[in-house]
Protein backbone atom coordinates (compact mmCIF):
# COMPACT_ATOMS: atom_id res chain seq x y z
CA UNK A 1 0.00 0.00 0.00
CA UNK A 2 1.22 3.44 -0.64
CA UNK A 3 1.69 6.16 2.07
CA UNK A 4 -1.39 7.99 1.24
CA UNK A 5 -3.50 4.59 1.89
CA UNK A 6 -2.00 3.86 5.01
CA UNK A 7 -1.88 7.87 6.58
CA UNK A 8 -2.66 8.13 10.19
CA UNK A 9 -3.14 11.12 12.62
CA UNK A 10 -0.48 11.05 15.87
CA UNK A 11 -1.73 12.41 19.39
CA UNK A 12 0.36 13.86 21.90
CA UNK A 13 -1.00 10.60 23.93
CA UNK A 14 0.95 8.02 21.21
CA UNK A 15 -2.56 6.66 19.57
CA UNK A 16 -2.30 6.62 16.08
CA UNK A 17 -5.76 6.62 14.18
CA UNK A 18 -5.90 5.88 10.54
CA UNK A 19 -7.28 9.01 9.13
CA UNK A 20 -10.15 7.66 7.55
CA UNK A 21 -11.51 6.55 11.19
CA UNK A 22 -11.39 10.44 11.60
CA UNK A 23 -13.77 11.19 8.46
CA UNK A 24 -16.86 13.37 9.20
CA UNK A 25 -19.16 9.94 8.02
CA UNK A 26 -16.97 7.23 11.36
CA UNK A 27 -17.19 10.24 13.56
CA UNK A 28 -20.69 10.73 13.46
CA UNK A 29 -21.38 7.00 13.31
CA UNK A 30 -18.90 6.46 16.86
CA UNK A 31 -20.91 9.18 18.30
CA UNK A 32 -24.75 7.58 17.30
CA UNK A 33 -23.25 4.42 18.45
CA UNK A 34 -21.28 5.68 21.64
CA UNK A 35 -23.38 8.55 22.93
CA UNK A 36 -25.23 7.08 25.53
CA UNK A 37 -21.78 6.60 27.66
CA UNK A 38 -21.74 10.17 27.58
CA UNK A 39 -24.03 11.73 30.47
CA UNK A 40 -24.08 14.59 32.81
CA UNK A 41 -24.27 14.52 36.85
CA UNK A 42 -25.25 17.07 38.49
CA UNK A 43 -22.33 18.07 39.12
CA UNK A 44 -21.58 18.73 35.37
CA UNK A 45 -18.54 16.07 35.76
CA UNK A 46 -19.09 13.15 32.59
CA UNK A 47 -20.21 9.75 33.71
CA UNK A 48 -19.47 7.31 30.67
CA UNK A 49 -21.68 4.61 32.29
CA UNK A 50 -25.25 4.92 33.73
CA UNK A 51 -24.87 4.59 37.40
CA UNK A 52 -25.97 0.53 38.85
CA UNK A 53 -29.50 1.62 40.66
CA UNK A 54 -30.30 2.98 36.90
CA UNK A 55 -29.27 -0.45 34.94
CA UNK A 56 -30.54 -2.29 37.35
CA UNK A 57 -34.56 -1.04 37.19
CA UNK A 58 -33.78 -1.48 33.34
CA UNK A 59 -33.88 -5.91 34.64
CA UNK A 60 -37.15 -4.70 36.01
CA UNK A 61 -39.60 -4.40 33.16
CA UNK A 62 -38.72 -3.71 29.05
CA UNK A 63 -40.72 -0.73 29.98
CA UNK A 64 -38.43 0.42 31.97
CA UNK A 65 -35.34 -0.09 29.43
CA UNK A 66 -37.09 1.57 26.62
CA UNK A 67 -38.08 4.58 29.09
CA UNK A 68 -34.26 5.17 29.85
CA UNK A 69 -32.08 6.66 26.38
CA UNK A 70 -29.35 4.53 27.88
CA UNK A 71 -31.05 1.83 28.16
CA UNK A 72 -32.08 1.87 24.54
CA UNK A 73 -28.62 2.66 23.41
CA UNK A 74 -27.78 -0.37 25.33
CA UNK A 75 -30.45 -2.39 23.91
CA UNK A 76 -29.67 -1.20 20.51
CA UNK A 77 -26.44 -2.08 20.71
CA UNK A 78 -27.13 -5.56 21.90
CA UNK A 79 -29.91 -6.35 19.57
CA UNK A 80 -27.59 -5.17 16.47
CA UNK A 81 -25.56 -7.87 17.52
CA UNK A 82 -28.05 -10.46 17.24
CA UNK A 83 -29.58 -9.23 14.06
CA UNK A 84 -32.45 -8.40 15.63
CA UNK A 85 -32.70 -4.56 15.86
CA UNK A 86 -35.18 -3.80 13.28
CA UNK A 87 -37.66 -4.81 16.26
CA UNK A 88 -36.37 -2.09 18.38
CA UNK A 89 -36.68 0.31 15.42
CA UNK A 90 -40.35 -0.68 14.94
CA UNK A 91 -41.07 -0.30 18.54
CA UNK A 92 -39.77 3.12 18.60
CA UNK A 93 -41.34 4.54 15.49
CA UNK A 94 -44.85 3.63 16.41
CA UNK A 95 -44.10 5.84 19.59
CA UNK A 96 -43.02 8.36 17.61
CA UNK A 97 -45.69 7.77 15.23
CA UNK A 98 -48.51 8.22 18.05
CA UNK A 99 -47.29 11.59 18.82
CA UNK A 100 -47.27 12.28 14.90
CA UNK A 101 -49.87 15.54 14.28
CA UNK A 102 -52.58 14.58 12.02
CA UNK A 103 -51.71 16.14 8.89
CA UNK A 104 -48.67 14.12 8.61
CA UNK A 105 -49.83 10.82 9.72
CA UNK A 106 -50.33 9.13 6.12
CA UNK A 107 -47.30 10.32 5.36
CA UNK A 108 -45.24 8.34 8.31
CA UNK A 109 -47.53 5.31 8.22
CA UNK A 110 -46.82 4.39 4.82
CA UNK A 111 -42.83 5.17 5.82
CA UNK A 112 -43.31 3.01 8.51
CA UNK A 113 -45.29 0.37 6.79
CA UNK A 114 -43.03 0.24 3.70
CA UNK A 115 -39.23 -0.40 6.30
CA UNK A 116 -41.19 -2.50 8.47
CA UNK A 117 -44.21 -4.52 7.72
CA UNK A 118 -44.48 -4.82 3.39
CA UNK A 119 -43.47 -8.25 2.72
CA UNK A 120 -39.72 -8.13 1.97
CA UNK A 121 -39.28 -5.14 3.24
CA UNK A 122 -35.67 -3.55 4.21
CA UNK A 123 -36.61 -4.29 8.15
CA UNK A 124 -39.23 -6.29 7.99
CA UNK A 125 -40.86 -7.73 11.57
CA UNK A 126 -42.48 -10.83 12.40
CA UNK A 127 -46.11 -10.45 12.36
CA UNK A 128 -48.98 -12.63 11.14
CA UNK A 129 -50.62 -12.15 8.07
CA UNK A 130 -53.59 -10.59 9.66
CA UNK A 131 -52.28 -8.09 11.41
CA UNK A 132 -50.48 -6.81 8.43
CA UNK A 133 -53.36 -7.08 6.31
CA UNK A 134 -55.34 -4.76 8.76
CA UNK A 135 -52.30 -2.29 8.33
CA UNK A 136 -52.66 -2.13 5.06
CA UNK A 137 -56.22 -1.15 4.94
CA UNK A 138 -55.67 1.16 7.91
CA UNK A 139 -53.50 3.08 5.88
CA UNK A 140 -56.28 5.04 3.81
CA UNK A 141 -56.73 6.74 7.10
CA UNK A 142 -54.54 5.85 9.86
CA UNK A 143 -55.49 7.35 13.50
CA UNK A 144 -52.49 6.85 15.99
CA UNK A 145 -53.63 3.22 16.72
CA UNK A 146 -52.71 1.50 13.50
CA UNK A 147 -49.61 -0.48 14.20
CA UNK A 148 -51.16 -1.08 18.01
CA UNK A 149 -51.56 -4.31 17.44
CA UNK A 150 -47.87 -5.08 15.57
CA UNK A 151 -46.42 -3.47 18.54
CA UNK A 152 -47.83 -5.62 20.63
CA UNK A 153 -46.70 -8.71 19.30
CA UNK A 154 -42.67 -7.21 18.81
CA UNK A 155 -43.20 -5.60 22.73
CA UNK A 156 -44.00 -9.36 23.17
CA UNK A 157 -41.26 -11.10 21.48
CA UNK A 158 -38.65 -8.73 22.62
CA UNK A 159 -40.29 -9.35 26.58
CA UNK A 160 -40.47 -13.01 26.01
CA UNK A 161 -37.21 -13.95 24.20
CA UNK A 162 -34.77 -11.29 23.29
CA UNK A 163 -34.64 -9.04 26.78
CA UNK A 164 -34.40 -11.66 28.82
CA UNK A 165 -31.11 -12.80 26.81
CA UNK A 166 -30.33 -9.02 27.29
CA UNK A 167 -30.27 -9.21 31.09
CA UNK A 168 -27.65 -12.11 30.56
CA UNK A 169 -25.51 -10.97 28.22
CA UNK A 170 -21.61 -9.79 28.80
CA UNK A 171 -22.93 -6.11 27.70
CA UNK A 172 -25.14 -5.69 30.78
CA UNK A 173 -23.87 -7.70 33.52
CA UNK A 174 -20.49 -5.79 32.37
CA UNK A 175 -22.20 -3.00 33.24
CA UNK A 176 -23.46 -4.23 37.23
CA UNK A 177 -20.36 -5.54 37.52
CA UNK A 178 -18.32 -2.62 36.30
CA UNK A 179 -20.01 -0.18 38.67
CA UNK A 180 -20.19 -3.12 41.52
CA UNK A 181 -16.64 -2.43 41.45
CA UNK A 182 -16.64 1.46 41.60
CA UNK A 183 -18.75 1.38 44.83
CA UNK A 184 -16.32 -1.13 46.76
CA UNK A 185 -13.67 1.25 45.32
CA UNK A 186 -14.77 4.58 46.89
CA UNK A 187 -15.49 2.56 50.04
Amino acid sequence: MGKAAVSHIHFASGYHVPAWLMSAPAVRHCRQRLGFLRRRRSDNSISVRPDRAQAQQWAASFVNLVNSKYGVALFRAFLSQEFADENLEFWLAVEDFKKTRHSKMAAKALQIYNEFLVTQAPREINVDSATRTAIQSGLSAPDAHLFDAAQRRVQHLMESDIFPRFLQSPMYQELLRDEQGKSRARR
